[in-house]
């Protein structure tokens, strides 16, 4: 009897499948102005956002099978949900799946094992050298970039068969089962919208102007830009991946190893979230409970940098440029270099000046850093920060 295995991959492909067979889920476009107003509501779905030249939301929906029977391919159809409408200058979407759909899933029949280069799935250890700003760019464009060429060598670079004699082979363009989701939703620049996302991906490939609220719960969100003052953002339980931020109100709970390119004019509520920033840019502030961060870099007038904190692991690596810093709280550990910081807690819980560095007035400066936070811990690469008297 042959084994299924079934493996999901979130990446994008643009290879095309020989003899595949595409299926047609929705197809549909509105017309827009500039008080046209959206909802999309999405489960177990993964959608890519881009932007409309015409004016119009393009809705295109478009299911490719290889290797499956069409009882089997009927089936994953029954499973897929797609109403569009509009009303009242109002476009409703809603997308929805009984099993999670990723962009492309691959099963494998065999009777032999399956091994797995780990090197393209395993998690890389945690560094506490600084990155630039470019690095973490490139890292995420990475995670999200599109595949050129077949997707078969894309699986046997990952996937071998493994027989009973040990014996290590490739697969076979017979022995693999392909389907893949192509859900693409074009929108105009002045669109105002909002999404609901759950176990979803939501990829955006473009620099989005658009006001864009919503809440995402589960699966992932990557983008390119994000800029309007008035986005406001829950993500929850899911991993978020942006190579530049600029305004808005985010709520971050629970993040996955995420990251953010560059960041600006934005306010962040965090907890039990894992994120890594490039370069903090003008206008930031955090207040978050219970999370690690990495602040990299910053530019070279980034004005003023607020961090509320409580239980929080934070890696500050200082700027490069003169800069003035300050921290106040209490029961809060410092790392500097070979040196350790501790500051007990007061009786009553009140808060003091722990650490100061002042401008040195030499060169360009570039902002303010303030930290207010108690019960954590900050590993800062800098040994001009001196502790000042209670």
């Amino acid at each position: 009897m042959k084994v299924r295995y079934r493996f999901l991959a979130l990446i994008l492909i643009t290879s095309v499948m020989l003899n595949a067979q595409q299926h047609k889920i929705h197809s549909e476009s509105f017309t827009t102005n500039k008080t046209t107003t959206a909802i999309f509501n999405l489960e177990n779905v993964t959608v890519a956002l881009e932007e409309s030249i015409d004016g119009k939301v393009h809705v295109d929906y478009i299911m490719e099978f290889d290797g499956y029977s069409k009882k089997e391919i009927n089936s994953f159809l029954d499973e897929i949900k797609v109403e569009v409408g509009k009303f009242d200058n109002h476009i409703t979407l809603n997308a929805s799946s009984e099993n999670k759909i990723s962009i492309e899933t691959y099963e494998f029949k065999t009777t032999d094992a399956i091994t797995i280069n780990q090197s393209f799935f395993e998690s890389k250890k945690d560094s506490v050298s600084r990155k630039s700003l470019d690095t973490l760019r490139l890292e995420i464009e990475q995670n999200n970039h599109s595949i050129q060429g077949n997707s078969l060598k894309y699986i046997n670079d990952r996937f071998k068969k493994v027989d009973k004699n040990g014996k290590v082979t490739n697969f076979k363009k017979g022995g693999i089962k392909m389907m893949r989701s192509r859900f693409t939703i074009k929108i105009p620049p002045y669109l105002k919208l909002t999404v609901n996302a759950k176990e979803s991906g939501l990829y955006i490939r473009h620099h989005l102007r658009n006001e864009f609220t919503g809440t995402l719960i589960g699966g992932a969100l990557k983008t390119k830009e994000i800029s309007n003052p008035y986005n406001k953002i829950k993500i929850e339980n899911a991993t978020l991946e942006a190579i530049a931020i600029d305004g808005g109100d985010f709520e971050f709970i629970n993040l996955r190893n995420s990251k953010i390119g560059s960041i600006q004019n934005t306010k962040i509520t965090s907890e039990f979230s894992k994120l890594e920033i490039g370069e903090i840019q003008k206008n930031v502030t955090i207040t978050d409970f219970n999370s690690e961060y990495y602040f990299y870099n910053w530019a070279k007038d980034f004005k003023r940098f607020n961090l509320y904190s409580e239980y929080s692991k934070i890696h500050f690596f200082y700027p490069k440029l003169d800069y003035s810093f300050k921290v106040i709280g209490n029961n809060t550990k410092n790392f500097i270099g070979k040196y350790t910081i501790e500051m007990q807690p007061t009786k009553k819980g009140e808060k003091f000046n722990m650490m100061e560095r002042k401008s040195q007035g030499k060169g360009e400066f570039s902002g303010e850093i303030f930290f207010d936070i108690i019960h954590g811990i900050i590993y800062s690469y800098n040994d001009s920060i001196k502790k000042t008297n209670n």
